[in-house]
């Protein structure tokens, strides 16, 4: 997202009342929240016109280019202002760790309750698989999926998914909970294999959707290039 640079009348009357405007910047992926922080108008106009997350720092008084000097960017993927029009959700694309701890997020210390949200644990599972990519395969299972032929990582997601089925015939719910985490662990890894991203496949779904499932299958196109 670039290129836009002109305030509509709303953003215009926001920062005509304040400032700086808080501005929470979440995954585009993930939905994980990855860091605050606060936008003058000039910001949030770079931010639009340079498809890069931008803040004002309010310690040193000076606009600066979130990675500017990490490298750890944010490319922003849409914008949208909540109901009272004074804070900013910046949707992004993280290009590496976006907290200066080298973590994921500026919010990955210990929460009041020892639980992590879904999407916190989806998008760590990927990092790791991504990380163990390189990893030695006598050690690490996931390293060995990884480096062997893109065949054999398709056999063994078929496995996982025959195993789903028959646990959800005759096993327990515990079992079936089981089977359903290996699956979707085996699905990480034929992702990263593949090299296709979740949010790519998310933005299939999301085109789908309003349409019907028959109609949209009839329209879909054959190998070959037929419909």
């Amino acid at each position: 997202m670039s290129g836009k640079g002109i305030l509509s009348v709303a953003e215009e009357n926001a920062f005509g009342k304040a400032d700086l405007i808080p501005a929470v910047v979440q995954h585009w992926e993930t939905g994980k929240v990855l860091m605050l922080g606060y936008m003058t108008r000039e910001a949030y106009e770079m931010t639009q016109r340079t498809g890069k997350v931008t803040f004002f720092s309010r310690s040193r008084k000076k606009i600066w280019v979130k990675g500017e000097t990490s490298g750890n960017g944010l490319d922003v993927m849409d914008i949208r202002w909540d109901c009272d029009q004074d804070t900013i959700l910046v949707l992004a694309k993280p290009l590496g760790p976006t907290c200066h701890t080298g973590s994921i997020s500026c919010f990955d210390g210990s929460g009041l309750q020892e639980k992590k949200p879904p999407f916190d644990v989806w998008s760590e599972l990927q990092a790791t698989v991504r990380e163990r990519k390189t990893g030695d395969p006598d050690i690490s299972y996931t390293a060995s999926l990884l480096q062997s032929d893109v065949s054999a990582v398709l056999k063994k997601l078929s496995e996982e998914s025959f195993e789903v089925s028959l646990a959800t015939l005759v096993e327990s719910r515990d079992r079936q909970l089981s089977e359903w985490a290996d699956l979707f662990f085996h699905i990480a890894v034929a992702l990263e294999k593949t090299g296709v991203s979740w949010g790519e496949v998310m933005e299939i779904l999301r085109k789908r959707q309003g349409t019907g499932g028959l109609v949209e299958k009839k329209g879909r196109k054959k190998p070959g290039g037929k419909s």
